[in-house]
């Protein structure tokens, strides 16, 4: 899958997207790592790594944290 200008992907060959957005979009919604987390069926930690980078996530995933914040998917992968 290629990246769209708004989308980074962490690798050439796999479908996962970086979520610069994530952080600033759950503390907007006054949600801890943890509450997020339950929310959108995520573990804490997956919830941090995603925030700082260290991992990218899959479509379905941004699609349950975009649910569970109430946003939109542009919201999260926006820088």
């Amino acid at each position: 899958m290629k990246a769209t200008p708004n989308e980074k992907t962490t690798s050439s060959h796999n479908r996962s997207v970086l979520l610069p957005g994530l952080r600033q979009a759950r503390q907007r919604s006054g949600f801890t790592q943890r509450e997020l987390g339950e929310l959108a069926g995520i573990g804490k930690g997956t919830i941090w790594e995603l925030e700082v980078g260290r991992r990218g996530a899959y479509p379905r995933t941004v699609r349950r944290l975009a649910k569970a914040l109430e946003t939109e998917i542009s919201t999260l992968v926006k820088e």
